[in-house]
């Protein structure tokens, strides 16, 4: 029996997700923005084996990211959870097997830049397909929520419950097979690079911008690829907090404001395998400062495939009409002059001679 609390700070439980990450006895990293995923450290994690770290950036605990490493010829034990999760690879090959109780296996193989769906409470379990070299992932997902929802580790990790809606060894073609439903929104499971997928023009996001919003195993994540153009940057726009910005190709930076206070705006730099996720309601926008093309993947809420009540819209749905709606965009016309100014001298400095149009005269 457990033992009764003795006042309210025994009593009170700040972030079940927290206490569990300590239980794991890896890192757990915070605040908005990391430099770089793919080279960050990480501790032995027993649980599973290989190392780990786990995330909670942009003061929120609704999505988090869970960086794994597996050793040169090393597997992870295999796992079920009661959490939508997606994989990405940075690095290394490998293959991940998946599986329902009583159900034969079935493996995917995968290499740098592969995007793999986990789908809900199937078991499944990764394999580094290297001697000599780690590979190393990230998993998107919606863990923390999940966790300080249900208060209970072996809900997560034991239930038996098997969703054969989600997934079943009788699909066919289940890992290999996506369907366009229409521009800027695809359905798919596995996607071997994400830098090569192709995009649709986004044009209420800035200038020569493209997206695809990714639907994946009937997740509850919504996730996007995103790519800006060279010479380009996009809106400053912001939403909710949750979403976790990845840089995947390309160069560039980030500028991050609260309302109101734009000239107090922060600026990091990117490379791939840096991530930015806004707090909540922070303005961002996404620059360009590199050759070719600056692409990004999101892993984020509001999936592509559930409308949550809410008609379709396509994603990002922001406007810039009503300045108290969640989603919210400043226009090229409407934002600081000194930003573009700004930006374009950064690309003095790379040779790169691509410019916007003109802003018109008339800016407010």
């Amino acid at each position: 029996m457990n033992k009764k609390p003795a006042n309210f700070d025994e009593w009170y439980v700040g972030s079940t997700y927290r206490q569990f990450v300590e239980r794991e006895g890896v890192p757990l990293y915070e605040g908005s923005y990391l430099e770089d995923l793919a080279n960050l450290p990480l501790a032995d994690w027993e649980r599973r084996g290989g190392k780990a770290a786990y995330t909670r950036l942009g003061d929120q605990e609704t999505n988090g990211l869970h960086i794994v490493e597996i050793p040169p010829r090393g597997e992870l034990r295999p796992e079920r959870h009661m959490y939508d999760e997606v994989m990405f690879v940075f690095r290394g090959r490998g293959a991940t097997t998946v599986w329902q109780e009583g159900e034969p296996k079935q493996t995917i193989e995968w290499g740098p830049g592969a995007l793999l769906a986990i789908p809900l409470n199937a078991w499944h379990q990764e394999f580094n397909g290297s001697s000599d070299e780690p590979c190393r992932v990230v998993f998107g997902s919606n863990l923390p929520h999940v966790m300080n929802l249900y208060h209970n580790v072996d809900f997560v990790f034991k239930t038996p419950y098997t969703f054969t809606d989600r997934y079943s060894y009788e699909m066919q073609n289940y890992f290999s097979v996506g369907t366009k439903w229409k521009p800027k929104v695809y359905e798919t499971n596995f996607i071997p690079d994400v830098r090569r997928f192709e995009l649709d023009l986004l044009p209420e996001g800035g200038y020569r911008t493209k997206v695809m919003r990714i639907s994946m195993a009937s997740t509850s994540l919504g996730l996007h690829i995103k790519s800006v153009a060279e010479g380009t940057y996009t809106n400053a726009h912001r939403h909710r907090a949750g979403a976790h910005v990845m840089v995947i190709s390309g160069e560039g930076y980030e500028l991050l404001f609260m309302p109101g206070q734009e000239k107090n705006r922060r600026k990091v730099l990117t490379k791939p395998y840096s991530v930015l996720a806004p707090k909540d309601n922070e303005f961002h926008h996404h620059f360009n400062t590199g050759k070719g093309e600056y692409v990004q993947l999101a892993f984020r809420g509001g999936p592509a495939k559930y409308g949550l009540g809410r008609k379709y819209e396509p994603e990002p749905s922001f406007q810039d009409r009503d300045p108290n709606a969640t989603s919210f965009k400043i226009s090229y016309e409407k934002e600081d002059p000194c930003i573009r100014d700004e930006y374009y001298q950064e690309l003095e400095k790379k040779g790169i001679t691509l410019r916007l149009p003109p802003i018109d005269q008339g800016r407010d």
